[in-house]
């Protein structure tokens, strides 16, 4: 009987066998078919930008597509954010939609470096669809400084931990958190009202905490327990590079590590024991020798100033007098000013916040960064950064300001020369100049000219005021147009132009024309019950005459009008 059935056994196996083989075989014809789907240069199926469904498209294609769904010409949007409305003039911020940074987002996206990653991310989006935003791409820092601008008080910047020098101690300030309204959430605000056809309607941006870097211990210590060194001069051909010197610190590593760890949360400065050692050769004692000629120079007034904005100009410039670059060096405002906050010795005076004219700390820091801006283009050496105000200022023509704000806006030059410059400030309470000083080789005759290339027109916002009554108005803000500036740097030889290249492009946000207008309900003055002179009629009428029909209809009219009247 066993041999009977052992054939049956050997053919049933046998049919297992073919099948699990037709399965393997499918498994792995299916898995090179997906494995070659994957590998394809078209976005994957699934794939979307809110209503735009990008799936098997090419890059051009996903960007016409992109292009002809969400075709915007300009973007400006009105903002809310905490109770402070305010206007994002989007060609002030070179705001657009930017179809092909979204059409690569999305060809890009599931497709790992591995091939079966890949095959695996793209058999998912078969199951579950994937939306990606719409990309609004414009000057981030820019819209950064905008927003904190209008915003005023109600957001702070963040300040990252700094250590000075005492004399036998290191002094250790930590971070302090921020408050802010992040542009990148605004963008992604932008991007969510773009697709849904939404940029008519006001936006709600929200203020958020931003938190400091925390100091790295293991690497506050390496960086902190170094020996002293000399400053030195390499000569690389035509090139002159100074090593500046550097202090000499030694620190008790277990000591310091629990200093730092005790004060963690510390919102107050902090010692750190050290021995400080000061090295004998400094840069300044090697950079006279390369500093013979000032081959920029740009001054700028101030005399009108009050007491506090020169006291914030002279102690910024403080900061900066005598800084020396070496070639290919970058000069960073906000890293060699600091925080402009009341404990580094900063003051209250003017500033622009919310398209106005308001108090706050560290005013007229912005004229120092601006006339250090026209010396160091008058000096032919690379402006890394810059940025315009949003409006106007009065000690220098359109087109040639530099605005900063600690935390969002920097400024930055790049000594482009084969040799030191160095920077000089002088405030003398009426005249602030910068000097920059290099060798006489880099001295040219360079002149800015400014083009107003355009306007932006202001905009009309109501405010709605409950201490006015309906129909009543007033004009709060006159509003002005915004204003489109190119500036050129014009290089001249023996009185000849010999180049004329576009320096940088500025744009004045418009002010908005501002009305406030009545809510108050006018009350109703009660109706008065009218005497009832019926009587009074009759009593006075004549006796009956004879008369015609027409003239007592006029009579009966007299009586009830003069009645009304009472």
């Amino acid at each position: 009987m066993s041999e009977s059935l052992q054939p049956k056994k050997s053919k049933k196996t046998a049919v297992v066998i073919g099948i699990l083989c037709a399965i393997i075989i499918f498994c792995i014809i299916a898995g090179g078919v997906f494995m070659y789907m994957a590998s394809t240069d078209n976005i994957y199926k699934g794939i979307s930008v809110g209503k735009v469904d990008l799936s098997g498209k090419t890059k051009s294609q996903a960007i016409r597509e992109l292009a002809k769904a969400y075709d915007i010409k300009d973007i400006n949007v009105r903002v809310n954010c905490e109770g402070t409305e305010f206007d994002i003039y989007g060609s002030a911020f070179s705001l657009k939609a930017d179809y092909e940074a979204t059409a690569d987002k999305a060809l890009s996206y599931g497709k790992d470096e591995n091939i079966f990653s890949k095959t695996i991310n793209m058999i998912k989006l078969l199951q579950n669809k994937a939306n990606i935003d719409l990309i609004i791409s414009g000057d981030y820092n820019v819209l950064q400084y905008a927003i904190n601008e209008k915003l005023g008080e109600k957001v702070t910047d963040v300040e990252q931990h700094r250590v000075e020098f005492g004399e036998d101690e290191l002094i250790v300030f930590n971070g302090k958190k921020g408050r802010l309204a992040p542009a990148q959430k605004l963008l992604d605000l932008i991007s969510k009202a773009a697709m849904e056809d939404k940029l008519s309607e006001v936006i709600s941006l929200n203020i958020e905490d931003a938190l400091p870097d925390p100091i790295d211990i293991d690497e506050f210590i390496k960086e902190y327990n170094r020996e002293a060194k000399d400053a030195f001069v390499t000569e690389k051909g035509e090139e002159i590079v100074i090593t500046p010197e550097v202090v000499g610190v030694e620190l008790d590593a277990e000591k310091a590590r629990e200093i730092l760890k005790k004060n963690v949360n510390s919102t107050e400065g902090y010692r750190i024991p050290a021995k400080l050692t000061q090295p004998e050769v400094t840069a300044a004692q090697l950079e006279a020798e390369y500093l013979d000629t000032i081959i920029g120079t740009y001054s700028t007034d101030y005399s009108t100033s009050s007491a506090n904005r020169k006291a914030n100009i002279h102690l910024a410039s403080s900061k900066i007098n005598g800084i020396s670059l070496n070639p290919g060096e970058v000069f960073s405002f906000n890293n060699v000013v600091g925080p402009r906050t009341s404990g580094a010795g900063y003051k209250i005076a003017h500033v622009y916040s919310g398209g106005k004219v308001i108090d706050g700390i560290g005013g007229g820091i912005c004229q120092v960064s601006s006339t250090l801006y026209n010396a160091a283009v008058l000096a032919d050496l690379e402006i890394a950064y810059r940025t315009n105000h949003s409006m106007p200022v009065s000690y220098v023509p359109l087109g040639r300001d530099a605005t900063v704000s600690y935390g969002s806006i920097d400024f930055k030059i790049k000594n482009n020369k084969e040799t030191p410059v160095k920077i000089e400030i002088i405030g003398n309470g009426s005249t602030l100049t910068v000097n920059i000083y290099g060798r006489g080789k880099y001295l040219k005759e360079i002149s800015v000219e400014s083009v107003i290339t355009g306007y932006i027109p202001f905009g009309t916002v109501e405010i709605k005021d409950d201490t006015m009554y309906e129909g009543e108005s007033r004009v709060e803000e006159a509003g002005s147009n915004g204003t489109k500036v190119e500036t050129y740097k014009i290089i001249k030889e023996n009185g000849e132009v010999v180049s004329r290249k576009l320096l940088a492009k500025s744009s004045y946000t418009p002010i908005s024309k501002e009305i406030r207008v009545g809510t108050k309900k006018k009350e109703v003055p009660p109706l008065e019950e009218k005497e009832d002179t019926t009587v009074s009629a009759e009593v006075q009428t004549p006796p009956p005459q004879t008369v015609p029909s027409d003239a007592n209809i006029e009579i009966e009219q007299s009586v009830l009008s003069s009645a009304e009247e009472n």
